[in-house]
């Protein structure tokens, strides 16, 4: 008979362990993996750039609650801002009201977001932001009379969520991981990455070549460019080794898919909101995509939220008739509680400017993972603003690499005291810690990956 649910605030570590493992069922995990542990470590609090788990024991947040915390852990005022909401007014049929904060948001983003990006639909989560924007693009071939647009070109490594249709364009696990969900949409195609380190055009080469954003021509050009639809991509790509675009790359793809008449999803999911020391990443070359989706740091995590902003010219095709509806949305889009969060949020970040602290210490952050350089695991440290990437490997010189590296380093730098995360290909640590990290703590945080990696390497036998 399994445990009663009654009183669990008061159960200590063991129980809550054992109740996790018999009736938690977590995202991305093996529950035997956590079974041999006996039970998933648990976080009980957070302050700052610190959480605390359930034994007391306190780790800097590495990776700002998966991205998304900004404005750090336990925030009043935003805190504040969702008790409040929840005294006026809880929720709304979303569908056919609107609520003041929805309202208010959706104007602020407006606002914020570069060029003619003006009309906000609102979604649960980033996931579902994607699958929107993807939704919205086809339907807006179809209005535009060019119903056979209907591929979508995505690349290789990347993740952009995990709803069915969004599954059609997951580069990191197309053809591999996702194979028992079979058949998937058909609509997704791959292009190769700007990821120098491992570029199969050009790692041997001292720069970028370019002829990845070559290659999302020659998909257009191969698949007919009247079947394409959009091409989508996160402007630094976090989830294919934190690989950071040479400035020539993103406005030769703008400029490749207005030539083709295809339109540009930039995923901001995780770069959004001053993470690379922008508002938006995508402002650092001056592209303005024709679709943007938000989440995670659009609420820094105090409550679900994501947004897909377009620009006038698209929203605009979506105004006349009933085939002109676009037939989409969650019970939970736009939640007034988490618009008032987002709001509370956004006036946070830009009042204690965190885009340009983000800038201002990112520089200092990549020095200091470069500085890990004299070790025999390392392979390069990229990186923009708060967002770092450091890749490890067995060889320096052959730069061969394995999953097990990222894995075995993420359990190290927990031991020692610091949450981080392995990324695709597998061994490539990402650091976004909070955007209100000192240097101080930064200086910690590569301190511990210093030991980290010490321990690393002795326990995979790496030499020089």
């Amino acid at each position: 008979m399994s445990r009663g649910h009654a009183g669990t605030q008061a159960l200590d570590a063991e129980a809550l362990r054992q109740i996790a493992l018999d009736h938690l069922w977590m995202p991305f995990t093996q529950s035997r993996s956590y079974a041999e542990l006996g039970g998933p470590p648990i976080l009980v609090s957070g302050e700052g750039v610190r959480v605390t788990d359930v034994n007391g024991k306190t780790y800097l947040d590495g990776i700002g609650a998966m991205e998304a915390c900004a404005v750090g852990h336990h925030r009043k005022e935003l805190i504040d801002a969702a008790t409040e909401q929840f005294h006026r007014l809880e929720f709304v049929d979303t569908f056919r009201w609107a609520s003041v904060p929805a309202i208010t948001l959706a104007g602020t983003l407006a606002h914020l977001a570069p060029g003619s990006l003006d009309k906000v639909f609102f979604s649960p989560g980033g996931s579902e932001a994607v699958e929107t924007a993807i939704k919205m693009a086809r339907q807006f071939h179809f209005l535009n009379g060019e119903p056979h647009r209907f591929k979508v070109i995505s690349r290789y490594g990347a993740f952009h969520g995990v709803t069915y249709g969004v599954m059609a364009v997951d580069g990191q696990y197309a053809g591999t991981r996702n194979y028992m969900f079979e058949p998937l949409p058909g609509f997704g195609r791959f292009v190769q990455p700007p990821y120098h380190y491992r570029c199969r055009f050009c790692a041997d080469r001292p720069a970028c070549t370019l002829d990845c954003a070559r290659d999302i021509e020659h998909v257009i050009r191969s698949e007919r460019p009247e079947t394409v639809s959009a091409v989508l991509l996160d402007p630094v790509n976090v989830a294919i080794g934190v690989a950071v675009p040479p400035p020539e790359y993103l406005p030769m793809v703008r400029e490749i898919c207005d030539r083709y008449g295809v339109l540009l999803i930039a995923d901001e999911v995780i770069t959004g909101f001053g993470r690379t020391g922008r508002m938006f990443c995508c402002e650092h070359w001056g592209v303005v995509p024709d679709i943007m989706t938000l989440s995670k740091a659009l609420t820094s995590g105090y409550a679900p939220l994501g947004a897909t902003v377009v620009t006038r010219e698209i929203a605009d095709k979506f105004a006349g008739g009933d085939e002109a509806v676009f037939r989409h949305g969650q019970t939970f889009s736009g939640h007034p509680v988490a618009c008032a969060v987002a709001l509370k949020n956004i006036e946070v970040i830009e009042r204690e400017r965190l885009p340009e602290r983000a800038a201002e210490l990112g520089p200092y952050l990549l020095g200091g993972l470069r500085s890990l350089s004299r070790h025999a695991s390392f392979g390069e440290a990229r990186g923009l603003g708060l967002v770092g990437g450091l890749e490890v490997v067995l060889d320096k010189r052959s730069r061969a690499g394995t999953p097990k590296l990222g894995l075995a380093l993420r359990q190290i730098t927990r031991q020692n005291g610091l949450i981080a995360l392995n990324v695709h290909p597998g061994n490539v640590m990402f650091v976004t810690p909070p955007l209100t990290i000192s240097r101080q703590e930064i200086d910690e945080m590569v301190e511990i990956f210093d030991r980290s990696l010490t321990e690393l390497e002795d326990q995979f036998d790496i030499r020089r």
